[in-house]
């Protein structure tokens, strides 16, 4: 474990125990404001411009080298957050960090949050944003499609629509410690809770509350884990031995594999949840971000 790790494990820990003390809207309220703002300080050789794709706002994140470059690679990314928390601020240092490694372009997607948006909108606006680049003339060969946390849920629940509707489908999926049942079927939420220094079941109970008030837990859309995995892109999938997210990704990777299907998992040790997002200050991060790098070098070469 790094200096860096293990210091951000203790500050996590004390926010999280400060965070239960709360009530849901006061949480909600202290969520948005800390994720609201910009931690990152750019990179030189990476350009960040603002977009509107099929009405939903977004922001590109690209090699400077690749700005002109219609046929570059672009990795189509939804951040975390819970479904009601996060922002293009939040996660912008780490589309950086893996737009410069990867040299793809990270396209960043501002989806609706809950519970002023409730389940469905994220969905619509994360198919929306797809359809659009399909309707601009990107080629599916040169597409991704990432997420952590909240954000891997509606990455692989997007992958799983794209397949049903018949449209071209991306040429990989990348998901740092999703959150993908939310039924909380895996052992991990139980005999994790007291290792994971971010993430507690009263936490995500809450955010479930909010993001989908009167849908079922079980529905496909809401735990993508439950639906139906066969035909889908090659996937990799990062996560921490130590959250209580562990058995999601594990059980992914074990049905995707069951289904016939590409599935990479990769489990680090004594890390926080979606730690990949933290890579400037993580040197975790940063190996997790160069490994992803080359899972979509993989892909993208078929």
């Amino acid at each position: 474990m790094s200096i860096q790790n293990f210091f951000i494990n203790r500050f996590l820990m004390s926010r999280r125990a400060a965070s239960l003390q709360l009530t849901p809207a006061q949480r909600l309220r202290q969520g948005r404001k800390f994720l609201s703002r910009d931690y990152g300080k750019g990179r030189p050789d990476v350009a960040v411009r603002a977009d509107v794709i099929a009405g939903v706002p977004v922001e590109w994140v690209e090699p400077k080298t690749l700005s002109q470059d219609a046929r570059a690679p672009i990795c189509v990314y939804l951040h975390g957050g819970g479904f009601i928390v996060g922002s293009l601020n939040s996660h912008r240092d780490m589309a950086t960090h893996l737009a410069s490694m990867a040299q793809v372009r990270m396209l960043m997607v501002d989806y609706r949050l809950a519970p002023e948006h409730p389940f469905p909108a994220a969905h619509e606006d994360a198919m929306a944003v797809y359809q659009g680049l399909l309707a601009r003339g990107v080629s599916p060969g040169q597409l991704l499609m990432g997420g952590d946390s909240a954000g891997g849920n509606l990455a692989l629940a997007t992958a799983q629509a794209i397949r049903d509707a018949g449209l071209p489908q991306p040429r990989g999926l990348v998901l740092f410690s999703p959150w993908i049942d939310l039924t909380h079927q895996g052992d991990s939420i139980s005999t994790n809770e007291s290792k994971d220094a971010m993430l507690h079941r009263q936490l995500l109970v809450d955010a479930l509350a909010m993001y989908a008030p009167t849908a079922l837990a079980t529905h496909p859309k809401i735990s993508p884990l439950l639906g139906n995995l066969s035909g889908l892109p090659p996937t990799l999938t990062v996560v921490s031995q130590s959250e209580i997210l562990r058995d999601d990704a594990l059980r992914l990777h074990q049905l995707l594999q069951a289904a016939g299907g590409d599935s990479t998992c990769l489990q680090w040790q004594h890390t926080p949840h979606a730690f990949p997002v933290m890579a400037r200050l993580l040197p975790e991060a940063r190996d997790a971000l160069r490994q992803t790098a080359g899972f979509m070098a993989r892909v993208l070469r078929g």
